[in-house]
């Protein structure tokens, strides 16, 4: 079984990648699910434990990227110990089946994981190559490096993805695993940098056609393939840093440092996740709160207060609010270039994502309407016999 990952190119974005040669072949060979619901909240971090589990943010534990904001260095939660539920390869490792993944999100440390390259990232002045080899396998991956290090630009795309093809075809052919999850990137990453409409992201769409033909011929036609997307991306005109309405009301200290802000006496502060936003009041008075509460809804960018159910299903039900952005806004804890983003709720236009099966029994070149991505985990754990 081969899981691969098209990070944030949506259904609208399907048509378009499906007129490159390998898509096209593959599209031929496979059962496509098209209009498939994401999972809220829908970041890459939450969505990929949801396929990987089959159940909710919070269920799983994983309701964001990165570890709640007041912080100096944004954390990410990459450490596979923050998963709260089973995961496929969990379960595929206590069946005896050997198992390998490349630049999959919450890896790092794994103890399940034989082959493991994980999504590692790095507080300033600290080595990406070192954090990668402490929390990965590391004898795989310096021989992995060490043969395809002329493939890398830092971390830049789209050549991290070729890396990353490079690497899990290679372990594929040598290390033959029984579940393979590979991550690639490159549209994401340059979607935030240029919006999803422009030239430059003719190199993503190439690079994810080209990775996709490197690792189905290093799997083999006799290989069973999961290909998904994890959730859209909505082109942004205005990024929108709600603490400075904190800051403002003097509630909030602004600070040097990437995230801009420390808590005052009152603890409060806004969980930016690009599309939504959390209020977390901490000791402010109920009075006080619902004066942030009424602020937000003027303020430029605000689309809609979360519903109860939304809070519920993303782990957000701590919250006092949560707010999202409409088209062409997001909210970032610091002022950002983003020209593209995600992290909105489910009802965003043109949001719905894909996912496309070879080998699982559905007609070849037969396209299939809905669904979700939380189908994933029991459809491959059946396949597996998990």
């Amino acid at each position: 079984m081969l899981i691969i990952s098209f990070d944030a190119v949506g259904d609208g974005q399907f048509d378009r990648l499906a007129g490159y040669p390998a898509m096209s072949g593959f599209i031929k060979q496979s059962s496509v699910r098209r209009g498939v619901s994401t999972v809220f909240l829908s970041n890459t971090y939450p969505v990929h434990t949801s396929v990987a589990t089959g159940v909710p943010p919070r269920e799983h534990g994983l309701i964001s990227n990165t570890e709640p904001f007041p912080a100096r260095h944004p954390v990410w939660n990459t450490r596979e110990s923050r998963i709260k539920a089973k995961t496929i390869w969990q379960s595929a490792r206590e069946k005896g089946i050997k198992t390998a993944a490349v630049l999959w999100p919450v890896t790092a440390y794994s103890k399940t994981v034989d082959y493991n390259i994980p999504e590692a990232h790095t507080l300033p002045g600290e080595s990406q190559i070192m954090a990668n080899l402490k929390s990965g396998s590391f004898f795989l991956q310096m021989k992995l490096f060490l043969r395809h290090r002329k493939l890398l630009d830092g971390i830049s795309q789209p050549a991290l993805d070729r890396f990353a093809a490079a690497c899990a075809a290679d372990i594929l052919r040598e290390k033959k695993p029984g579940l393979t999850l590979i991550h690639l990137t490159a549209y994401d990453s340059l979607c935030h940098q240029y919006g999803k409409d422009a030239p430059e992201m003719e190199a993503a769409f190439r690079s994810l056609d080209n990775n996709l033909r490197r690792l189905l011929a290093a799997a083999g036609e006799d290989e069973d393939v999961l290909l998904f997307s994890d959730h859209g991306q909505i082109n942004v005109h205005t990024v929108l840093t709600p603490n400075e309405m904190l800051v403002d009301r003097g509630l909030l200290r602004k600070e040097a440092g990437p995230a801009g802000y420390m808590a005052g006496e009152s603890g409060c502060f806004m969980e930016c996740c690009a599309g939504s936003a959390f209020f977390h009041p901490g000791k402010l008075s109920k009075d006080k709160t619902e004066e942030i509460r009424e602020a937000v809804s003027q303020s430029e960018g605000f689309r809609r207060f979360l519903t109860e159910d939304e809070l519920c299903v993303s782990g957000m039900e701590h919250a006092a609010f949560g707010f999202c952005a409409g088209e062409g806004y997001c909210y970032e804890a610091r002022a950002s270039g983003y020209r593209g983003n995600h992290g909105y709720p489910l009802d965003m236009p043109d949001y719905s994502v894909f996912y496309m099966t070879r080998g699982f029994g559905g007609k070849p070149g037969g396209v299939i309407q809905g669904g979700s991505l939380l189908d994933i985990a029991p459809m491959v754990k059946k396949r597996m016999g998990l």
